[in-house]
């Protein structure tokens, strides 16, 4: 059957075709801690580097190129922000991003209530919470402690459209309807704003379109 990871394994297959080396790197660790930028971009610097020090590759002199698609574009951003400070001597020649989620809040705007993406943001509130080390249980309604529970190790394709017209107010306690007014949601929704981490070097491409 369909899934993710077959269409994905075309995109790799071409690349190995054309004589790549290709690194898939576990950028969200054990935890699945996805939509965690800088976790996910220290991740995918660590996996570069760990496969060029296995394969014996000189990293100076290595060209590496990094892409990735819509939580993929959230490794390859910030890994891109990262790397003239963190992995400097990465020869990392271009970095191309598509499905790019600048701002998580301009993000929820249009996927809160929305038939299929609404089921990410459950999720998103346990691996931000995961990651950053930060309880949200306390702003939860009975609903949303149930939900975060239920979707706390599951995949995207697991509650992605499985929650149609779901809406973070239904998430939240009737005294958190604001969810712009939760001071920790606030300050890691504005830590995770792409561009702040960091200044990329080199070329990028940065692919995005209105599906609607």
């Amino acid at each position: 059957s369909y899934s993710t990871a077959q269409a994905e394994e075309q995109v790799i297959l071409g690349y190995l075709s054309a004589g790549d080396t290709v690194v898939v790197p576990d950028y969200e660790g054990v935890r699945l801690d996805w939509a965690a930028g800088q976790e996910s971009g220290y991740g995918t610097l660590d996996g570069i580097r760990a496969a060029e020090s296995l394969l014996s590759l000189p990293q100076a002199s290595t060209p590496v190129g990094m892409v990735g698609y819509s939580g993929g574009s959230i490794a390859t951003d910030f890994a891109a922000e990262l790397a003239p400070t963190y992995a400097p001597s990465l020869n990392l020649v271009g970095t191309a991003e598509g499905g790019v989620p600048v701002d998580f809040f301009h993000n929820l705007a249009y996927i809160n209530g929305s038939p299929n993406w609404s089921g990410v943001i459950p999720a998103v509130l346990v691996s931000l919470s995961r990651a950053f080390g930060v309880s949200f249980q306390q702003y939860l309604s009975p609903y949303g402690q149930q939900l975060t529970n239920k979707v706390q190790d599951q995949c995207i394709n697991d509650f992605a459209g499985s929650y149609p017209g779901l809406t973070y107010q239904k998430l939240l306690g009737p005294q958190y309807q604001d969810i712009y007014k939760i001071p920790p949601v606030v300050r890691i929704g504005n830590q995770l704003i792409m561009g702040r981490t960091g200044t990329p070097k080199g070329p990028m491409f940065m692919g995005v379109g209105n599906a609607d």
